[in-house]
């Protein structure tokens, strides 16, 4: 992926607000970075934020608070899940 690819996929993404080259994860939405080598892909979950630096990603992570710095060409796809909607639940049987 290019720095420009990656770019217009978090500026599109709802729930992703986008601040002059970084990117920040709504707190209801799941966002997860799969970077390394096709079919050996490693999943970064729970993406907080992203920065676009000129050579390569800061991707912040929600839990632990980890930061990854990868290079554009190892990020082969970017998921956003929404936030669960609550279903209205009843008790007893339908």
């Amino acid at each position: 992926m290019t720095r420009e690819v990656l770019d217009k996929i978090l500026s599109s993404a709802k729930g992703v607000t986008a601040t002059e080259g970084s990117f920040e994860a709504g707190a209801d939405h799941h966002v997860n970075f799969y970077i390394g080598q096709p079919g050996q892909a490693m999943v970064v979950n729970e993406v907080a934020a992203c920065r676009l630096e000129e050579e390569y990603a800061v991707v912040t992570t929600r839990e632990k608070r980890t930061t990854l710095y990868v290079e554009y060409a190892a990020i082969h796809a970017v998921s956003v899940r929404p936030p669960r909607e609550e279903a209205s639940r009843r008790a007893g049987f339908s």
